[in-house]
């Protein structure tokens, strides 16, 4: 019997590494800002937002405007002020310039600002659908799709930037641990035993019978990361394999980033519209460019496998891939490790939610999610 390590985002914060969506803008900040630095005209611009100087205002470019104030630089270079302060302060300047965002970048800003956090590919989904349905958006399939391709170069040049840190024993000790029939699902328990070497009788001797308890050691570990970061493979063990299923920083050309939700009403609609640009970003289509996604079909079919989900939220970026996973014949566990706050409270519930809406079938999702009073924390 096999374990899949289901990676996501979550789990590289748990190494206290700065790798959420809004890290990564409030570096793109700190980069803009930055850039005012030898700019002698009054623009400062790209394909997601343009600052203007306006022309009555007392400065003449934006390299001056660095210069004149010492909340951006100090006498050394070094930036006294993250960039999205000075932002912040330059939207209450009105007579000095104007800002304009793309519709994009304006719902991936308010998202920040409204939630403390941001799913960029959902809001690029969003987006899409609703160019889809009106003409009057103020915006094109095309426009989105470059400003989604900018954000992923500057992703990855932003995760470039983090360094590496070390394992947690924790997280490994669960990778590679025996199973615990105990979350097996009721109707995967006889397969996995089966498959296994053990009988219904045997669980009450397996924690004093050292041959017995052997077997429920996992032959094949796949570490499945929906990380571009290289975090995972800290992580290793004689069964241990490796699969980057969006890519990661090495190889940036097969880095995967857009939405994967086949399942959603309205994807249909998007097919039926018989336009490529639509799909450009859709991951079903870009999952063929290597072998990773059929690396994972092969490793699900070749015996009944455990899921673990260690720092994924299981959201509708990425439903049409967990499905298959959740739903697959040979699933016989999806244990959900969650985060506990200070204050007490958790994200388990919250979590199994997400898990919810990957299953089409409510029976298989209240039979094989694990238990919270069997569950861990990350």
């Amino acid at each position: 019997m096999n374990r899949l390590v289901i990676i996501g985002n979550g789990f590289d914060i748990a190494h206290r590494f700065k790798t959420s969506y809004m890290d990564f803008i409030n570096w793109y900040w700190d980069m803009r800002v930055d850039g005012f630095v030898g700019n002698i005209t009054k623009v400062s611009e790209d394909c997601l937002c343009k600052l203007i100087i306006k022309d009555k205002a007392d400065i003449n470019c934006w390299n001056v405007f660095a210069f004149q104030n010492s909340y951006f630089k100090d006498i050394q270079g070094n930036r006294t002020s993250q960039g999205y302060k000075v932002i912040n302060r330059l939207k209450t300047l009105p007579l000095l310039c104007s800002i304009e965002f793309t519709p994009f970048f304006s719902t991936i800003l308010q998202s920040i600002e409204t939630r403390g956090w941001v799913d960029i590919e959902k809001d690029y989904y969003q987006l899409l659908k609703r160019c889809t349905e009106s003409a009057d958006c103020g915006y094109t399939v095309t426009d989105l799709n470059e400003q989604l391709s900018y954000l992923q170069e500057k992703l990855v040049e932003y995760l470039g930037t983090i360094g590496t840190g070390r394992p947690i024993k924790a997280l490994q000790d669960a990778m590679i641990d025996f199973f615990n029939p105990a979350d097996f699902s009721t109707e995967g328990k006889r397969i996995a035993l089966e498959n296994i070497g053990l009988d219904i009788k045997d669980i009450e001797e397996v924690h004093y019978d050292c041959e017995k308890r052997n077997k429920l050691i996992p032959e094949r570990i796949m570490l499945l990361s929906f990380n571009y970061t290289a975090t995972a493979k800290m992580y290793g063990n004689f069964n241990v394999v490796h699969n980057y299923i969006h890519g990661e920083l090495e190889r940036p050309e097969n880095i995967i980033f857009g939405y994967g939700d086949e399942l959603d009403k309205d994807y249909q609609g998007i097919l039926d519209r018989n336009d490529n640009e639509l799909l450009k970003n859709v991951k079903s289509v870009k999952y063929l460019e290597t072998r990773h996604y059929h690396d994972m079909l092969e490793f699900l079919m070749s015996a009944p496998f455990q899921v673990l989900i260690m720092g994924h939220s299981c959201g509708n970026s990425d439903r049409t891939l967990l499905n298959t996973v959740f739903e697959h014949e040979n699933c016989v566990s999806i244990k959900p490790f969650y985060h506990k706050w200070p204050n007490g409270s958790d994200t388990y519930l919250e979590l199994v939610q997400n898990i919810s809406r990957n299953f089409t079938n409510m029976r298989l999702f209240r039979d094989r999610v694990v238990n919270k009073e069997q569950c861990k924390t990350i």
